[in-house]
């Protein structure tokens, strides 16, 4: 068991190496707090007799800065050789992060993490247009999106890792990551949380899904990430509009209440179903009045993609590559100039 657990998540494991780093890993991004500037988490363990630890950063910011070639020292327990530290860092990346512990005049552990960025994260959850239930994977071209499932990070190229649903396609994030990118010139973060055909019912506080999100949630930490994307609808085209307007508020209120802080959800329109069934008028209603009643920002309307983007040459209710682009386009469209407002201050 814990050779399979040192496998799957390596920056985490257990182990009797010289240095431990727990964070950051390899992929990882770290929301940033403002346009130029947020903090890294150094944690780890010195596993053998040091002096100091010190620790640097290498690479360029967004704000056109270099780091300075010079370690700095780290804060270490001298009992457990345990760290645990926020270090000021630039938005930017990816950067290579050293970490290196000295004893006399000799180096005698060290780590090199080889990207590192401080940019934007986001959550993704919903059903099966949120997961990765694309006709074909697809892949971001610009390189700088990553994705994780709450430990283990790596580059943004489907399928998505940490969907509940543990689906093996495609998805729209990549596409997203490189459009984000292109905006903002930071990291994108992508933490896909879907589960396919489920209601929102099934994302009730307390159930399954709603746990498992929140389990993200906390993970990525508070001021985290950016903002929930949620894309759900298809299952609940039936739902009388306030019970589901009603339930969707109960959701979004509780997860800001157990995070212990707010931070919005973006709601896309969808109901889409078959080309004979392009559009349901309660569901989107409900989407409709989360936005007026300021619980939720505007996501995409999503049912304006129609047969041409679906998969099974447009019989289907899923994304072809097409679609899948398209997807991320519309979501760009609607989080580009909300994060604008967030930085632009």
């Amino acid at each position: 068991l814990l050779k399979e657990y040192k496998e799957k998540y390596p920056a985490m494991a257990f182990s009797d190496e010289d240095i431990v780093i727990y964070s950051p890993a390899d992929w990882q991004v770290f929301q940033r707090g403002s346009k130029y500037e947020g903090e890294i988490f150094f944690s780890g363990k010195i596993n053998v007799p040091y002096d100091r630890v010190s620790w640097r950063i290498t690479g360029k910011g967004l704000n056109g800065k270099q780091y300075p070639k010079s370690f700095k020292p780290l804060r270490v327990n001298p009992v457990t050789g345990a760290f645990d530290e926020y270090v000021k860092a630039w938005a930017g990346g990816w950067y290579t992060v050293e970490i290196k512990a000295e004893k006399g005049r000799d180096t005698v552990a060290e780590k090199v993490i080889g990207h590192v960025g401080v940019g934007e994260i986001f959550v993704g959850a919903g059903q099966s247009n949120s997961t990765n239930w694309g006709q074909e994977r697809i892949s971001q071209n610009l390189g700088m999106g990553a994705s994780t499932d709450g430990v283990k990070w790596q580059p943004c190229n489907d399928p998505m890792i940490g969907q509940h649903d543990n689906t093996k396609g495609g998805s729209y994030y990549p596409e997203f990551a490189d459009l984000m990118y292109k905006e903002f010139g930071v990291p994108i973060g992508i933490a896909s949380t879907g589960h396919g055909g489920s209601t929102i019912e099934q994302w009730a506080v307390g159930a399954t899904l709603y746990n498992f999100f929140m389990t993200r949630v906390k993970q990525l930490g508070k001021n985290g990430f950016r903002a929930v994307l949620w894309h759900q609808g298809e299952s609940n085209y039936l739902t009388p509009t306030e019970e589901s307007v009603l339930n969707m508020t109960a959701i979004i209120r509780s997860s800001n209440y157990d995070a212990g802080w707010r931070f919005p959800w973006f709601v896309a329109k969808v109901s889409y179903r078959t080309p004979e069934e392009p559009s349901f008028p309660l569901i989107r209603a409900a989407h409709q009045q989360l936005w007026d009643r300021g619980v939720a920002l505007e996501g995409p309307d999503t049912d304006v993609l129609g047969p041409d983007y679906r998969d099974y040459d447009g019989r289907g209710i899923h994304m072809s590559p097409k679609g899948l682009r398209a997807h991320a386009a519309l979501w760009a469209e609607k989080v580009i100039p909300y994060v604008h407002s967030c930085i632009d201050k």
